[in-house]
């Protein structure tokens, strides 16, 4: 649900064309399904519940997986420090392929996170740089990426686009084959540099009461570069599809 939450309350400073709504730093719980393929050859599909958390008092904030506190908050830009829970992951068992079933485990992790966002009458820029906090890749991921939403009644449609760069020891940990795995399972070594991910992603929810909303949207990657040419991968599209239900407090 990506930054869908917090559009509610920003879009009360965008010009006509936009519905106002009063924001009264409203506190909202929520669960959902999700669904995702996986890049990795003869891997599982996935469906995994998806928590909705939302407060924010102006200093510190809980946004589903990510949390923090505001360095910079006013009406229009905030910098924030927080951490954030990062779901990639590759386990052996959940491929059919052979030789991917002879490879180490790649576990999630925590990222620290520094993160900017700007909202202008043209749209809510947002930029972050984050930092796996557990010792798993030790790598650098930065994140920037455009919203125009656009609110119809009881409806919010949030259309984002954006690119993810991430460096060689991420890729390398996700993506990589060492010598020792190359040996074991027959794949070709395979040292992973840096690479782009760009993504599009369409976030909605519609109010059903004052208090209860649905929520639901679709997110897709696209790996490049390294990520993509890994003998791991075989499919450099992700498509994630979530859906829930809120409650506003």
């Amino acid at each position: 649900m990506k930054k869908l939450s917090c559009i509610i309350s920003l879009l009360s400073m965008f010009p006509l064309g936009y519905t106002h709504i009063a924001s009264a730093d409203p506190t909202s719980l929520g669960v959902g399904l999700g669904w995702s393929n996986s890049p990795y050859k003869n891997y599982s599909s996935s469906y995994y519940p998806v928590p909705h958390i939302d407060y924010d008092n102006g200093y510190f904030f809980i946004d589903d997986l990510s949390a923090g506190i505001y360095a910079f908050n006013n009406d229009n830009q905030s910098l924030s420090f927080g951490v954030r829970y990062l779901a990639n992951e590759f386990k052996p068992h959940n491929s059919d392929n052979h030789k991917l079933r002879q490879l180490n485990s790649r576990h999630s992790t925590v990222l620290a996170e520094i993160d900017y966002d700007i909202t202008t009458n043209w749209g809510i820029f947002s930029s972050s740089i984050g930092a796996d906090m557990l010792n798993n890749s030790n790598g650098i991921l930065v994140n920037a990426d455009y919203t125009v939403p656009y609110i119809q009644g009881n409806l919010i449609i949030a259309p984002t686009i954006g690119i993810n760069w991430a460096d060689g020891k991420h890729n390398d940990y996700y993506y990589g084959v060492s010598h020792k795995e190359s040996s074991r399972s027959g794949l070709r070594y395979f040292n992973a540099d840096s690479s782009f991910t760009p993504y599009f992603e369409i976030g909605a929810q519609y109010s059903l009461t004052d208090n209860i909303a649905t929520f639901g949207g679709i997110h897709i990657d696209k790996l490049t570069g390294d990520a993509a040419d890994s003998p791991m991968v075989d499919d450099s599209t992700i498509t994630s599809i979530y859906m829930g239900l809120s409650y506003k407090f």
